[in-house]
């Protein structure tokens, strides 16, 4: 199970918990704005198919853990360390925006051949009536070997 997140390009470097369903449907994410959260039980990075990593991107004091998020660039590094020091380097391939209703969950969470990482949060703006952003930042990665 992973440990930590390192994302130097934004200069992320984040503790990483095991987080579940929700009721509705949706991936919970961890309670604190300064952590990541991986649906477990579920693909684990390394393994052929889709690891998925959520994170708040904001909340009532500011920014959160996964608020830059969007300044990715094809090509950056994403890190996955566990805690014996194991690490796995992702490269990103695209980073996406859909809205919320309409993000591609087959894409996000389904079955692949090679060993994926996908990033997921919030983005667009926020209704304070539902209680939720507008869309969903999702940035696909891949193992680097």
């Amino acid at each position: 199970m992973p440990h930590r997140l390192v994302i130097p390009a934004i200069k992320l470097d984040s503790l990483v918990e095991p987080v579940g369903v929700l009721p509705n449907g949706q991936m919970d994410v961890p309670k604190a704005f300064d952590r990541v959260g991986i649906l477990s039980p579920w693909t684990k990075p390394g393994m052929a198919g889709n690891a998925v990593i959520a994170g708040h991107f904001d909340h009532y004091t500011g920014p959160a853990v996964f608020y830059k998020l969007r300044k990715l660039k094809h090509g950056d590094q994403i890190m996955v360390h566990d805690a014996q020091g194991k690490s796995l380097t992702f490269r990103v391939k695209k980073i996406e925006s859909y809205p919320a209703a309409e993000a591609p969950i087959d894409s996000i969470f389904g079955p692949s051949s090679h060993a994926q990482l996908n990033l997921i949060t919030c983005s667009g703006r926020f209704n304070r009536k539902t209680q939720e952003h507008a869309n969903r930042l999702v940035v696909f990665s891949e193992l680097s070997y």
